[in-house]
């Protein structure tokens, strides 16, 4: 019986050990999956503030969004215009906290809408740089994407 509860006890702290570690290292916000016309969109993480275990909070702040698409080298998806882009998240941010703006160029900023978390390409041929942003119980992020309308 001594064995067995001496046994318990080491599983018990190091199953609270490896959930600690992994809270730790996962104070990162939940990234959404975009996709338009059957293909996903590469996006890069933005600036977030998040809460992990044990109030283990991290924020992190990003260049802007046009040069975060150059300093990662995504290429755009080519979309059609007017096409709609899906923002989904495996676990849905705060009601009414998610948002879009569209980047003209690195400068300027616009709002742009969104309708039950989609957001329609411009008409216009064109290169377009996004970011998406949300909230959370456990903090807010911001997410960066590129698209080419043909």
């Amino acid at each position: 019986m001594k064995k067995f509860l001496i046994t318990l006890l080491v599983l018990i702290v190091l199953a609270f050990g490896i959930y600690f570690v992994v809270g730790l290292f996962n104070a990162k916000p939940p990234s959404p999956m975009i996709t338009v016309e059957g293909k996903k969109i590469e996006v890069a993480q933005g600036s977030y503030c998040w809460d992990g275990l044990f109030n283990y909070s991290i924020c992190a702040d990003s260049i802007s969004p046009p040069m975060l698409i150059e300093h990662q080298e995504i290429k755009p998806v080519i979309v059609s215009p007017e096409s709609e882009l899906k923002i989904e998240f495996k676990k849905e941010p705060n009601e009414n906290t998610l948002g879009a703006n569209i980047w003209p160029n690195d400068n300027e900023v616009k709002n742009v809408s969104l309708r039950n978390n989609v957001l329609v390409a411009p008409k216009e041929k064109g290169v377009y740089v996004y970011d998406v942003y949300a909230r959370w119980e456990e903090g807010d992020s911001s997410y960066t994407f590129v698209i080419e309308v043909r």
